[in-house]
């Protein structure tokens, strides 16, 4: 096992941390756009598309994103579920089906009609006082899972779709969704200024679960919300105020078998 040092992974991020970056990764999506609430919607939909092969994820989010078109936000604040069902009409991802993202834009039209953004939408959750942002993702997804037009069926799939660290779950996609909210840097788009970078936890996706064993900055075998705690407490050490930047270290070592 290698111990990793704050130095080395500084370097990394350097070297990962790049507008090249932004090619080949969901979060181009977002970028392409200039209101907020259009970029938090296209934000949270290719974020939470994120899981898979990534040239199948960027494919499956160019087909959302050719409906939702140039305004995500009046199609979400417009939606009729019986009306606009025709769009997604046989659309399956891996685990998401029609239903499911039919479920998601529904809720995220609920959500809009009480607040004027998803921003709003988490801080009515989340306080300046809390360790980090668990509580406010509870509450969050709480948000959107009271909000959803369909069966219990429908519910049990969109729990795969929308997890909740409530039940363990290292919740990898909506911790990405918020680097993207709140960071600053060449990739991450920086329009949330009411979290602090400080409260963010990493993305644990397997490239980043198994690098982190390797260096030391973890020995949690279950991936999950401790593991990603865990992971992020160890990396606030090197930088208190921006440990989530390390993601870019740990996921571009991983992507290039660098560990």
């Amino acid at each position: 096992m290698k111990q990793i040092n704050g130095t080395e992974l500084d370097k990394l991020v350097k070297k990962f941390e790049t507008s090249d970056f932004i090619d080949n990764d969901p979060v181009q999506f977002p970028r392409g756009y200039q209101k907020k609430q259009d970029i938090e919607i296209s934000g949270f939909i290719s974020s939470a598309f994120a899981y898979g092969n990534r040239k199948k994820i960027i494919e499956n989010l160019h087909y959302i994103h050719k409906i939702l078109n140039k305004n995500p936000y009046e199609f979400v604040i417009n939606f009729d579920i019986d009306r606009d069902a025709q769009f997604f009409r046989g659309f399956g991802y891996r685990f998401t089906g029609e239903k499911d993202i039919l479920c998601l834009i529904y809720a995220l039209n609920r959500v809009f009609k009480k607040f004027n953004t998803l921003e709003d939408a988490f801080l009515n959750g989340f306080s300046q006082d809390d360790p980090n942002v668990r509580k406010g993702l509870v509450s969050f997804v709480n948000l959107l899972r009271n909000n959803l037009p369909c069966d219990e069926e429908c519910s049990r799939s969109f729990r795969h779709l929308i997890p909740t660290p409530e039940n363990g779950s290292a919740c990898k996609r909506l911790n990405l969704f918020l680097r993207w909210m709140v960071r600053k840097g060449p990739v991450d788009l920086n329009i949330w200024h009411r979290v602090p970078e400080s409260k963010l936890i990493i993305p644990l996706d397997v490239h980043v679960a198994r690098v982190s064993v390797l260096w030391g900055l973890t020995g949690r075998k279950s991936n999950d919300w401790k593991k990603a705690e865990e992971i992020t407490q160890k990396l606030r050490q090197f930088d208190p105020d921006d440990p989530a930047k390390y993601d870019f270290a740990i996921f571009g070592a991983g992507i290039e078998r660098l560990a």
